[in-house]
């Protein structure tokens, strides 16, 4: 209900655009928080007995309180998108009660969209007239984590109706801090394919979220069974239970942040298994070795990152249908220099820098729009 609650939102989202209009994710009868003309936000919270509030959303901001008991603050302006926010009191952050909330910030955290263009938002908006995919909660037994894990699947529209079709497989990671609820709740992941796969601009294929956080038994750190569980765990339960496509030209993986190191982690170091690969706002990163650190320039450093995938371009070209590294203008021009670099050591790649956005999910929705294009052509 709560997703369904916040398409109906969004549907009417265009409407309320560039006026002052509450938050498209606040609860039902909440007027606060309110996204302004300039873009900045305004919030407010009846609390009389506290002392001091105070508004982390792209800065800290120290609300005041009228003879009420209600507290208001207005931020700086925001660039568009997706922000999460919380409210501070007595050193406690928590959600804000007047709106839904979301996994992130490594807890459920408010949010607030500050919205952009209605011509620019359509992608991922839900349309009536399209026909919608489904998304699926499936548990599964991790020999890697030894626990019973969750992940959320999506099959495109046309997957009930064509029996003994077979698809191509995207393995799509969210960002530190998220889990695999993100790509549907934040991300909108299954409502952009079903809008592009309806236009004939993308290919119908199976989309796998999983938590990128994953721990071997007995150890304490967070992400070491990561690449065990997808190799051994993930991908074979995937291709027995769905009508996948099961070789690697027809298998792809992506991710944000540090998803994105994530996914380039599982292509280039198992490349058996993959042959599209995307970063969105991440770096190839292995220890310090990173595009700007000075070894990254270095021919023979360069050559020798994950047993020297890099040190046959032509090979990697070959291998690799497409490495695709995108970013938000607003986050400086990191992977721009890792995308030039790899060019000049000779491995091809595309790039993408999403207008105006910062580290935030209108970022990565837009990032997976221009990749889900692009892939198993």
């Amino acid at each position: 209900m709560k997703r369904f609650s916040l398409f109906l939102i969004l549907l009417s989202a265009p409407l309320l655009m560039w006026a002052q209009h509450p938050s498209d994710y606040n609860k039902s009868g909440s007027s606060f928080p309110q996204i302004n003309a300039d873009n900045s936000v305004t919030l407010s919270i009846r609390a009389p007995q506290a002392k001091a509030i105070t508004v982390d959303l792209g800065g800290r901001y120290p609300m005041t309180k009228d003879e009420n008991g209600v507290w208001t603050a207005t931020t700086a302006p925001l660039v568009p998108g997706f922000h999460y926010y919380s409210l501070i009191t007595g050193g406690l952050s928590f959600a804000d009660p007047a709106t839904y909330t979301f996994y992130g910030m490594s807890r459920y955290a408010s949010a607030v969209e500050v919205n952009e263009a209605p011509a620019d938002a359509d992608f991922y908006l839900p349309k009536k007239d399209v026909p919608q995919g489904a998304v699926r909660s499936v548990k599964f037994w991790s020999d890697a984590c030894q626990q019973y894990r969750r992940m959320y699947v999506y099959t495109p529209a046309e997957y009930e109706k064509n029996p003994n079709k077979r698809y191509p497989v995207l393995y799509l990671q969210h960002g530190g801090g998220e889990d695999e609820t993100g790509w549907i709740y934040q991300g909108f992941a299954d409502v952009i394919l079903d809008n592009l796969i309806a236009k004939g601009e993308a290919e119908p294929m199976i989309i796998v979220m999983n938590s990128g956080y994953a721990t071997l038994p007995g150890s304490t750190d967070s992400f070491d069974a990561f690449e065990k569980m997808m190799i051994e765990d993930v991908i074979p339960f995937v291709d027995k239970r769905f009508r996948t496509i099961a070789d690697r030209d027809h298998r792809a993986v992506a991710g944000l942040s540090w998803g994105a190191k994530q996914a380039y982690d599982l292509a280039f170091g198992h490349k058996e298994y993959f042959s599209w690969v995307s970063g969105f706002s991440g770096i190839i990163v292995i220890g310090e070795f990173n595009p700007r650190n000075p070894g990254f320039k270095d021919p023979e450093q360069f050559a020798a990152a994950w047993n020297g995938i890099f040190k046959n371009p032509t090979a990697f070209n070959k291998d690799f249908h497409l490495v695709f590294c995108t970013t938000g203008e607003a986050e400086g021009k990191l992977i721009e220099e890792m995308h030039e670099l790899l060019l000049a050591n000779g491995i091809q790649n595309e790039y993408y820098c999403s207008p105006e956005t910062a580290h935030e999910w209108l970022s990565w929705r837009r990032s997976l729009y221009q990749f889900a294009k692009k892939l198993f052509k």
